[in-house]
């Protein structure tokens, strides 16, 4: 049985991980949790969702199986601000209107 001096130098610290490390981390959850959970759980994890590197690519395919507060549109919308002419790559998973294509082309900076 390990004794308690043992756990604790073995205990670690999220936020000591590297900012990078943290976003590929953050980048598999969804991007609903994203909006509607991580970003909410402390300031370094909001600084880390709201970086527009995080935002390059953007899966809307994980939203089919979402329940979010938010339309998919509206977080299509935001995550194509976040992403501040950064986009390299979309995938939208719903039959998105028009008007929305328009809005995600007109801020592709490619």
């Amino acid at each position: 049985m390990a004794s308690t001096s043992n756990i604790k130098q073995q205990e670690r610290n999220w936020l000591d991980l590297p900012s990078d490390v943290m976003a590929n981390i953050l980048s598999r959850i969804g991007m609903s949790d994203i909006f509607e959970n991580a970003e909410k759980v402390c300031p370094a994890w909001l600084k880390i969702c709201k970086d527009p590197a995080m935002w390059t690519v953007i899966n809307m395919n994980d939203l089919l199986s979402s329940v979010a507060k938010q339309t998919p549109t509206n977080m299509c919308r935001l995550a194509v601000n976040r992403s501040q002419g950064q986009l390299v790559d979309i995938t939208l998973a719903y039959a998105y209107n028009v008007t929305l294509l328009y809005y995600v082309a007109e801020r592709y900076v490619g």
